[in-house]
């Protein structure tokens, strides 16, 4: 296991060793070719439409393709992959920003999300090859998804954005559309660049880029290189004004009803409430006492019943401790060489290291137990934080408390004393909380990503067919650290036996049924002395509010320094983590050329080929959380248990190891026919044997373009596609685990997701018509009016998609009461009797879903003309999505997910009817202007009567180039300073469609020369 983590960090190295080999090649081939002139102009050649093998160009495709040029990007002030993706108006619901709550891609990942129907759904292409997928699936999708942060942005050329279905093409994944990256790759000369973004209470972002490149052997070799670093700040949710909200402000705004300090119960009252047959939540809130520092350490006192006014919940918010970004570092190095074998034979190879980090991702100091009501976390009569709190206020804890002075009135209890039990070591009251709460501290993990992709190409031509063979590897590690409390040491430690050296020198004691149970003689003689200590549920072991807790006080007026439990922090808080590596090898085989044809346009073009690819995945977690080593909770030396058989942990969830692979064999062909001067037609045709249960898929593709006029074009497509179940899909025994709020708890529960090696690969028929109009001296001469409208369709069949839990949890408890002969009842685990309240952990499958039909129009319009000594341009792109369809199925009836966040279901995510953007620019000379203006609509919260807002927001860019060689530019992002749209989740906004930041101030420069 060791082996396995280890090999995760060796790239570091190997980044090195290949940065200092591609310059040791650099100076060998500039010093080969000095007399290639530094103005040469390079030769513009055809190239490969996304979507199609047959050459040409976007412009000229049947298909509804958007094309993103470096120079478009750099007036748009140079926007990460993340910030393009935010503002695409046909992406929606795209992972990137930090929010371990809703987007479960994690703080160093970024997706595309074509059509809002997932992110493992839309295929992300480099230089039209595939690359392996991210290890560690989203969590609440079990989605495997491409990092689209892995291209360095120094080395794109362009992208290319297939705004439909793909299968026919490229076979499984391309069910929503396609993103390719297009490098650099005819690169001449140096560029060095650089910028920030300064955003408020952070240190921002800062990137720096270069690229060299150089032809040598009198032109017959080509050799491009590059490299990025990136460094994202940190910015915490506590320096936003709107992120940390009280809770009667917003109630499900990151607050928690387990909290700390600890509501204690006593014995007496809990036992007498138990015989008149109140228990679990009720009996808590009838019965408990709430800490009187609950407010003043910065909690919220709720739910305070009129029988019981000491009583209630101490109400946690653990979003204080979060981040809207997270501190991470990304380091990328591509380079690609090319070389004439001959005059008609070409070879390729590329190869692109990605090394990310994020070495402090932050969160609540601790998590709560799965069992939330659980009457066997006591604590003795003598226990100091209880005799110390009832020294301060008798009312509520002297009669709980034994100790030879006055405040102490504890009377025994009868069954204890009979039982020989002395007085001061009875127990006396169970509490409900966490371990560390309002006081700290900031915890903190890492994630770390390693991404390797090398590629060789050869290409040539023979006898007047062009042909192409395509060899791949790619492999992607990551490792992803967390933090829990064992459920074994939370008791251990409540009995006065905590620490590392108590453990150590008082082992574990198990009775005869395998459960912890140190004898009284061992509580005598060890509890509280020595190096054992206690872990303190009271607000006397807090010294006071962490700064980042809003209301919260600085110094506890009731802090005992003897108490004090952040000594017990390493041992009560053990890291426990896990590993994933996936490789994709990819063997590719085109043919293409002209047949010998003609129906009155031209020749008939073809493409065809074959495919093969094996893919492997493989995780697996660290020894402390393997539950092949470790299954039972009780402690590390039981290994047979037949009751909470979950692992060491007491919240986060033990896994096993996967190791998964298969082999995925394609045939493909494509007709391109040129009908007349103005009418053209192409034809797609692809075979796909996934082989196992999952089969194969044969998807044909239809595409026709009309120039009816000569400034106005038809286009239209229909075709099927395909996606199979990713690897993380297909094993039966476990997928993913994920946390989630779970309303009838008012807590987040672990969710288990298991896999199904029965999947059935889901299916989408896709339809594209539009409309092209590109006008030239429309109301004087010289300017031009381009337009395009596009309607879509998709009948997407049988997704693969993770059952929502809500759905399982109403089907096995409706109304909250549990039906014990449901077919679900047994995928929930209670902390208590069987109630709703009571839950501890859900299980949910992946299994095909219901079908879903989406249709909308697409539509963009610019208007050029002169303005003085310059260029004017003014226009506008968006999306009007026109329905968004879920069939009825057995867990739940038709739903409309369009104009809602779909907050608390894996069938969608946030889905906004309206999304686009006005733009307006002018350039001359060396300046250029643009103003922008982002419209997003407004949606509903489903799961709460929220209605959040439409936003507008505003920004400027301008670009100034000196001496051909230099390009200043600098940008106002989100100039009016808006904040993002209240919610009512966990972080207050959502983080699928808005950001975090407010106003940014975005500036750079780029030097180059010899090109």
């Amino acid at each position: 296991m060791k082996k396995a983590v280890l090999r995760l960090f060796d790239m570091r190295l190997k980044t090195l060793l290949c940065m200092v080999f591609t310059a040791c090649i650099a100076t060998f081939a500039w010093g080969q070719d000095e007399s290639t002139a530094a103005d040469e102009t390079n030769e513009v050649e055809e190239v490969i439409v996304t979507g199609s093998y047959i050459k040409g160009t976007p412009e000229d495709a049947a298909l509804p393709v958007t094309t993103l040029t470096r120079e478009e990007l750099t007036y748009e002030g140079s926007p990460t992959v993340l910030d393009l993706v935010k503002n695409l108006s046909f992406s929606q619901g795209a992972d990137g920003e930090t929010d371990q709550f809703q987007a479960g891609a994690g703080a160093d990942r970024a997706t595309i999300n074509i059509r809002g129907l997932g992110p493992s759904r839309s295929l992300v292409l480099v230089n039209g090859q595939r690359t392996t997928w991210s290890p560690h699936a989203i969590g609440a999708q079990a989605q495997l998804l491409v990092d689209v942060n892995a291209i360095p942005s120094v080395a794109i050329q362009r992208i290319e954005l297939l705004r439909d279905g793909a299968a026919a093409t490229y076979g499984s994944d391309a069910i929503a559309g396609v993103m390719n990256f297009i490098t650099r790759r005819d690169f001449v000369g140096f560029e060095v660049s650089g910028n920030h973004k300064a955003i408020a209470d952070s240190d921002g972002d800062t990137e720096f880029g270069a690229i060299w490149g150089r032809e040598f052997a009198d032109g017959r070799g080509h050799l491009v290189s590059s490299i990025s670093a990136i460094d994202r700040g940190e910015l915490a949710i506590a320096d936003r004004d709107w992120g940390l909200l009280t809770y009667a402000e917003s109630p499900t705004g990151g607050w928690s009803s387990v909290g700390r300090p600890s509501v204690v119960v006593p014995l007496s009252t809990w036992n007498f409430l138990q015989s008149l047959g109140v228990g679990g939540f009720a009996g808590l809130l009838v019965g408990g006492i709430v800490d009187p520092n609950c407010e003043t350490l910065g909690g919220a006192r709720t739910t305070v019943l009129p029988q019981n006014p000491r009583g209630g919940f101490c109400r946690f918010q653990y979003t204080a401790f979060d981040n809207l970004a997270e501190e991470a570092f990304r380091a990328q190095w591509f380079t690609e060489a090319s070389w004439e074998i001959t005059d008609t034979t070409t070879i390729r190879t590329s190869m692109l290291m990605t090394d990310s980090s994020v070495p402090n991702w932050k969160t609540s100091p601790s998590y709560p137990p799965n069992r939330l009501v659980d009457s066997e976390r006591t604590i003795r009569a003598n226990n100091p934080g209880l005799i110390d709190m009832a020294s301060k206020y008798p009312e509520l804890y002297g009669s709980m408390a034994a100790c030879a002075e006055s405040y102490c009135t504890y009377a025994g209890d009868p069954t204890q004393t009979a039982a020989g039990i002395p007085l001061e070591w009875q127990e006396v009251a169970w509490f409900y909380g966490r371990y560390y709460g309002q006081d700290g501290p900031l915890r903190s993990h890492r994630r770390d990503n390693d991404l390797v992709r090398f590629e060789v190409e050869l290409d040539g031509e023979w006898d007047d067919r062009d042909w192409r063979i395509t060899s791949l590897y790619s492999s992607s590690k990551r490792f992803s650290e967390g933090g829990d409390t064992m459920v074994y040491r939370d008791a251990r430690a409540r009995q006065g036996l905590g620490g590392f050296e108590c453990e150590q020198n008082v082992p574990n004691e198990y009775d005869a049924n395998g459960n912890l149970s140190f004898s009284l003689d061992t509580l005598m003689n060890h509890a509280g002395q020595g190096p054992c200590r206690y872990w303190i549920p009271f607000s006397n072991s807090m010294a006071g509010a962490h700064p980042q807790v809003a209301n919260g006080t600085a110094v506890n007026p009731d802090f005992n320094p003897a108490l004090d439990n952040q000594h017990l922090l390493d041992y009560m808080v053990t890291t426990l983590g896990g590993y994933g590596e996936t490789s994709l090898f990819v063997l590719e085989g085109v043919l293409g050329g002209e047949l010998d044809m003609d129906l009155g346009g031209g020749a008939v073009d073809f493409a065809g080929g074959a495919h093969f690819r094996h893919e492997t995945y493989q995780s697996g977690p660290l020894d402390i959380n393997n539950f092949d080593l470790f299954p039972c909770a009780v402690g590390p030396e039981i290994q047979d248990c037949t009751t909470r058989r979950n692992g060491l942990f007491g919240f986060l969830p033990p896994s096993t190891e996967i190791d998964q692979s298969r082999s995925i064999y394609a045939l493909f062909g494509e007709l391109n026919f040129p009908m007349s001067d103005t009418l053209e037609a192409q034809l797609s045709l692809r075979f796909e044997d996934y082989g196992g249960e999952t089969g194969s898929s044969l998807d044909p593709k239809a595409a026709i373009r009309w120039q009816l006029m000569p400034s106005v074009g038809l286009r239209a497509s229909v075709g099927t596609t395909f996606r199979g179940p990713t690897l993380n899909q297909t094993v039966a025994d476990d997928s993913s685990n994920s946390l989630q709020y779970v309303a009838a708890t008012g807590a987040f529960k672990r969710v288990d997701t298991k896999g199904n090696p029965m999947l059935e690969p889901e299916e989408a028929t896709t339809i594209n018509a539009g409309l092209l109009i590109d006008h030239d001296d429309l109301l004087n001469s010289g300017d031009n009016v381009f337009m395009t409208l596009d309607y879509w369709s998709y009948d997407f069949q049988k997704p693969l998609v993770t059952e929502p839990f809500g759905a399982v949890l109403n089907a096995a408890c409706p109304g909250g009461v549990c039906d014990e002969s449901s077919p679900y009842f047994d995928r929930l685990a209670f902390g208590g009797p069987p109630a709703a309240a009571n839950l501890e952990i859900i299980d949910v499958f992946i299994i095909n879903g219901p079908d879903i039909k989406t249709t909308g129009i697409d539509f963009s319009a610019a208007y050029e003309f002169e303005l003085g000594e310059g260029i004017a341009s003014i226009g506008m792109d968006g999306t009007r999505i026109l329905n968004y369809e879920i069939d009825s199925w057995v867990l739940g009836g038709a739903y409309d997910a369009l104009g809602s966040m779909n907050y608390g279901t894996s069938l969608a995510r946030s889905l906004v009817e309206l999304k686009g953007r006005v733009t307006a620019n002018y350039a001359m000379g060396p300046l250029n202007l643009r103003y922008n203006l982002n419209y997003i609509d407004e949606y509903e919260r489903d799961t709460a009567d929220v209605t959040v807002e439409s936003q507008i927001t505003h920004d400027l860019h301008a670009n100034y180039r000196v001496n051909d060689d230099i390009d200043f530019w600098g940008s106002l992002i989100n100039a009016s300073d808006e904040d993002p749209p209240f919610t009512g989740i966990e972080m207050n906004y959502d983080a699928f469609t808005h950001n975090p930041f407010g106003r940014i101030i975005k500036f750079g420069m780029t030097y180059s020369f010899g090109q």
